[in-house]
């Protein structure tokens, strides 16, 4: 009896614990997007056009640069660390851990001085901006080394099931830039684009401080030996085609704004900016539910639970696409209406660009985490070299439809990618562990029986 309420209580405390996670990641979630939204909005309200574009391309080469620094390890950490913890070895747990964060600080701080470097030697020659995107070097280096790091340690409190930490290191950057943005309007203070990265260059500081002092107390009572040892080695070796894969899934999908502002005036990098930020706004669903659904994909393969597992892919693709159709309805009906009256009718071609964008990323959440199962269970090159290729016939297709068809082109470009890339992921989950990873209806007269397999520990 002392055995089944024990039990009873230990269930009852873990609902709660991932009852917290899920509200914990979906609101640093929410706050990330409202943050960069707001940021969006007032911008024009603060610098000129010419600025706001210079802001634009500086976080675009922050953003791909961290991504390489990171040497692929967010994407590797989840399986490493959880797969450890799961077996008891805290010990290869620590070493994973310290390990990864040596590896994203040299890394971070190696091709921030590379950026910097190429940024001084040739960016004069590139394009129209690059003069004065050379002008904030000094500030890009430190950037991009603090993005690595931030990006890797939220990943790693998010295999430790630290939901809290992990949803809310990384919006310091966009809350802070984006309160500093309402004070100096408010208050009429001088606004710069050095100032916004130079605060958002502190706020990254000061989210690293906090993740490792956090992560400090979660690892001291881990052993201090590990069971099996963790090498560096082993940790690249998982690492590298994840690197690839990661970058180019960020070309896939970020490079559109290089493409247009390279092809395009700075009204048209405007008005695509805002589509983006509309747009994106339909892949919160899909984003909350990789970003909790990551550690439980190990351990339930690790343990057999097969049925289970497919079910909560299942489950969690069709509550999202069903989220972003919702989102897509409401942008198609009002999305129009809005964007005329905040911003005037030079920036009506944002809502057709901001349809496209949407309809993609609502057809990318019907395949669910697909791309994450193969990654996290080892096919890590299969999704590395399926991502590659339609990276690269993505970027080829956008250059194309920039000088042919404008900014509508580069959205209708960069939509058709998304689905292409959500339909290979699923048939390849089908093919190698024989999952049905996609969304699809759900009979609810079968939840009791799905709930069914549901584990009770």
């Amino acid at each position: 009896m002392i055995s089944f309420y024990k039990r009873l209580r230990d269930k009852t405390s873990e609902s709660k614990n991932v009852g917290q996670s899920g509200a914990a990641t979906m609101a640093g979630k929410v706050l990330q997007v409202v943050a960069g939204t707001l940021i969006g909005l007032l911008l024009p309200f603060a610098l000129t056009l010419p600025e706001v574009g210079v802001f634009l391309y500086v976080q675009a080469i922050i953003g791909v640069s961290a991504i390489v620094a990171q040497l692929g390890l967010p994407l590797t950490i989840p399986a490493l660390v959880s797969h450890a913890i799961a077996i008891g070895d805290s010990g290869r747990a620590r070493i994973v851990t310290i390990e990864t964060i040596k590896m994203s600080i040299i890394s971070g701080l190696a091709v921030g001085c590379l950026v910097g470097v190429g940024t001084l030697a040739l960016g004069k020659n590139a394009n129209t901006l690059s003069s004065e995107i050379s002008n904030h070097v000094l500030l890009i280096v430190p950037m991009i080394a603090t993005a690595a790091l931030l990006g890797v340690l939220a990943e790693i409190h998010r295999a430790l099931y630290g939901m809290v930490a992990a949803s809310f290191l990384p919006i310091f950057q966009a809350l802070t830039v984006c309160v500093y943005v309402i004070v100096a309007l408010v208050f009429k203070l001088p606004l710069s684009v050095s100032n916004l990265l130079t605060s958002s260059l502190l706020a990254a500081g000061m989210g690293i401080v906090l993740g490792l002092v956090q992560l400090r107390r979660i690892m001291r009572p881990w052993a201090r030996q590990p069971i099996q040892l963790a090498r560096k080695s082993e940790i690249l070796a998982q690492s590298w085609p994840n690197l690839i894969t990661a970058t180019s899934f960020v070309v896939a999908s970020q490079l559109d704004i290089w493409v247009v502002g390279l092809g395009g005036s700075a009204s048209d990098v405007g008005c695509y900016g805002l589509a983006q930020k509309l747009g994106s706004m339909l892949s919160i669903p899909i984003t909350i539910v990789s970003l909790t659904i990551l550690p439980h994909i190990v351990t339930n393969w690790a343990r057999h639970r097969r049925l289970y597992l497919q079910w909560l892919l299942r489950l969690s693709a069709t509550g999202a696409t069903l989220a972003a159709l919702v989102g897509f309805i409401s942008l198609a009906g009002f999305g129009n209406s809005i964007i005329k009256m905040a911003w005037g009718d030079s920036y009506s071609r944002a809502f057709e660009v901001a349809l496209i964008l949407g309809a993609g990323q609502v057809i990318f959440s019907a395949g669910g985490v697909s791309g994450y199962v193969l990654i996290l269970l080892g096919r890590q090159k299969v999704a590395m070299v399926s991502t590659l290729l339609i990276a690269g016939l993505t970027v080829l297709l956008a250059v194309w439809a920039m000088f042919n068809f404008g900014i509508v082109g580069v959205a209708a470009a960069y939509a058709t990618s998304s689905a292409v890339q959500m339909l290979t992921n699923v048939l390849l989950v089908r093919k190698f562990y024989q999952l049905r990873s996609n969304a699809w209806f759900i009979n609810p007269l079968r939840v009791g029986h799905l709930l069914s397999h549901v584990p009770k520990s």
